[in-house]
């Protein structure tokens, strides 16, 4: 008899790729598939579940006001689904031109927008987040991006003081935003069989940032 938790597994990998395929249909998106991005530090452009998306945004609790932000936002799955919610605005920005083009197509192809979509093709470290609140992002490179990419966004926060919500999937190096003392964690996500994850998340806020 197969062992349950690798039951599990196989059962949510199941679920999730047909759960994927019927979202890409109704959104009348393409954003499967994995691809190598040929840049120093930066890890392979690989699909999230579009079920597992959709419970890191309500754990973000978005508001009409937000700005979300997708970092390394490949072709733009996380975007479209943040575009769901009726949010100011939903920026993704990438390293990689071919998959901004495709985050591009997707965003101008997607049924159901309600909120303005962004594509930025710039690397992490150089974007102005200056007015972003809420943050996504999937493990798109190493420590020393991210070093940088949250240095970025600490200046931003001394420009315009704001609150900002943050949420980390298979957050390799969640040590870098431990030591950042500007950021709390407020929630985690385990990843187990049955639940839909196959990855852990981590969620971080502004101190007083309000997210129950």
């Amino acid at each position: 008899m197969e062992p349950l938790n690798t039951l599990g597994w196989r059962t949510t990998g199941l679920i999730n790729r047909l759960s994927d395929r019927r979202w890409e249909r109704r959104l009348g998106i393409k954003t499967e598939g994995s691809q190598e991005v040929n840049r120093p530090d930066a890890n392979r452009y690989a699909t999230f579940a579009h079920r597992s998306i959709e419970l890191i945004l309500n754990r973000l609790a978005l508001k009409a006001d937000d700005v979300f932000v997708d970092i390394g936002c490949g072709k733009g799955r996380v975007v479209c689904r943040a575009a769901r919610h009726p949010i100011k605005q939903v920026i993704g920005v990438d390293i990689d031109r071919g998959l901004c083009e495709a985050a591009e197509r997707n965003a101008s192809a997607m049924k159901g927008a309600r909120a303005q979509v962004r594509i930025v093709n710039l690397p992490a470290q150089e974007f102005d987040y200056l007015d972003c609140t809420a943050f996504f992002l999937f493990n798109s490179f190493g420590a020393s991006t991210l070093e940088q990419v949250l240095a970025t966004i600490q200046r931003s926060l001394v420009a315009n003081p704001r609150s900002i919500r943050f949420a980390y999937v298979n957050p390799f190096h969640e040590h870098l935003l431990k030591q950042a003392n500007w950021l709390v964690e407020y929630d985690q996500f385990s990843r187990r069989p049955w639940s839909g994850l196959k990855f852990d998340v981590s969620f971080w806020r502004t101190p007083g940032g309000g997210v129950a």
